[in-house]
């Protein structure tokens, strides 16, 4: 084991505030547990597609097709978020995986980039709306992509918020350091982090924050790599571990029956359940692996015995992250803020396009200033993160997007005919 100790290292007390939450609740009977993240996106996905087709609706525009544009944008916009971000990590986070194909399309271990995803939401709706009225909803005709670019425009940066405040309950996409020499808060909402949490894991890593030695395990791999014991596992109940339990009561029965020279369909039927919990329990034994080493440890109340479950789980309460910017705030605030200024430019504006137009202008720029407050991204695009400089080619789009706006396109989009709604009674 590694114990990493150094003079100017701060020790972190218990502070019970900011805790995260990447599990909301875990739905009763089945037993699901319902990630945050997944949660609050869902939960801005809905939201804003009911604020997009109210505003379709006053503006005569159908708020049919404004549903279709959002349900293409969840799915193509989820898959340019988890293709920007695989691309991005793939040899640091993937390539040396048992199974890096199955890694890479398992979205549900995290990892998404939003300027993938907005580009993936755009392609999208640029196809189904440029096949409108042609391939399909033939008698609707066809649609302008300007005008429902503007529309999409603000809700997108409102669903953005939503998923802020999942990166916020999750623990990831946070703030650099935001404490003095002696490490006290120097802005009264910097955050800390509970133990093994994203900010804490990382600052564990760069020699920032120290732990004791029984939260230490060294990953099973070619090279030795020292981590955390992940919190999650501390925190497991007893029902989690069930299907371990019934396996080593099985597996005990069975033996017994062995040692007893017990024959016959009790012996087989014995072997059968024995096979079929087998799987299961290893993957579970693999995967409380590190608390199983820690546990070995003499405990601290009393040496003449390990340390038990709880025992950890409640040394590791003691140790968190230094406090940090809590930059997800920060682009919860600004993402609702870009969301009402493309409202107001929606409202006022006299060209078709603008909105949209304004859109990859300002959220580059502000996703710029929020980088710089932002530690978790590595900076390995030319001295700037991939969403900094992947961002300065979106703001040149934006220009040239506003140059045909105002240069080669007329004011209004003549595919912006008001929906005519068929009023005949229905016999």
């Amino acid at each position: 084991m590694l114990v990493v100790a150094r003079s100017r290292i701060a020790f972190v007390q218990t502070e019970k505030n900011q805790p995260m939450y990447p599990e909301l609740f875990t739905i009763p009977i089945i037993g699901l547990p319902v990630k945050s993240y997944g949660f609050m996106l869902t939960l801005g996905f809905l939201s804003a597609i009911w604020l997009g087709m109210r505003r379709a609706e006053r503006v005569k525009a159908n708020p049919d097709a404004i549903l279709n544009c959002g349900i293409l944008c969840l799915f193509f916009g989820v898959a340019g978020a988890r293709i920007f971000y695989v691309a991005h990590y793939w040899k640091s986070g993937f390539a040396f995986r048992e199974n890096p194909l199955w890694e890479a399309f398992n979205i549900t271990a995290g990892g998404l980039e939003y300027l993938g995803g907005l580009i993936g939401a755009v392609l999208a709706v640029a196809v189904y709306i440029g096949l409108h009225g042609r391939l399909f909803a033939r008698n609707e005709g066809r649609l302008s992509l300007r005008l429902y670019l503007d529309l999409l425009a603000p809700i997108a940066m409102w669903g953005l918020a939503f998923g802020r405040a999942g990166c916020l309950l999750n623990g990831c996409c946070w703030g650099g350091l935001c404490v003095d020499e002696q490490h006290h808060k120097v802005l009264p909402w910097a955050m800390t982090f509970p133990f093994s949490s994203g900010p804490h894991d990382r600052q564990w890593m760069n020699r920032q924050v120290t732990v004791p030695a029984e939260l230490i395990w060294e990953e099973p791999s070619t090279v030795q790599i020292p981590r955390l014991v992940p919190k999650l596992l501390l925190e497991m109940q007893p029902e989690d571990l069930r299907g371990l339990r019934e396996y080593q009561e099985v597996d005990a029965e069975y033996q017994a029956a062995v040692a007893k020279g017990t024959g016959g369909d009790q012996l087989k039927k014995l072997e059968v359940r024995r096979k079929a919990l087998q799987a299961r329990a290893n993957k579970l034994a693999s995967k409380i692996s590190p608390v199983v080493t820690a546990r070995q440890y003499p405990a601290r109340k009393d040496p003449s015995r390990q340390f038990t479950w709880s025992e950890l789980n409640e040394l590791a309460e003691r140790y968190r992250s230094l406090p940090v910017h809590p930059a997800q705030l920060y682009g919860i605030v600004n993402a609702l803020l870009l969301s009402w200024v493309l409202v107001l430019i929606f409202e006022r504006r006299k060209r078709h396009g603008v909105v949209m137009g304004w859109m990859i202008l300002l959220y580059p720029i502000s996703r710029f200033v929020l980088e710089l407050i932002r530690v978790d991204n590595p900076h390995d695009a030319g001295g700037l993160t991939i969403s900094q400089a992947f961002g300065l080619g979106v703001i040149i789009c934006g220009l040239l997007w506003m140059y045909v706006m105002y240069k080669v396109l007329p004011v209004r989009s003549p595919l912006a005919v008001p929906l005519q709604y068929d009023t005949r009674e229905v016999e």
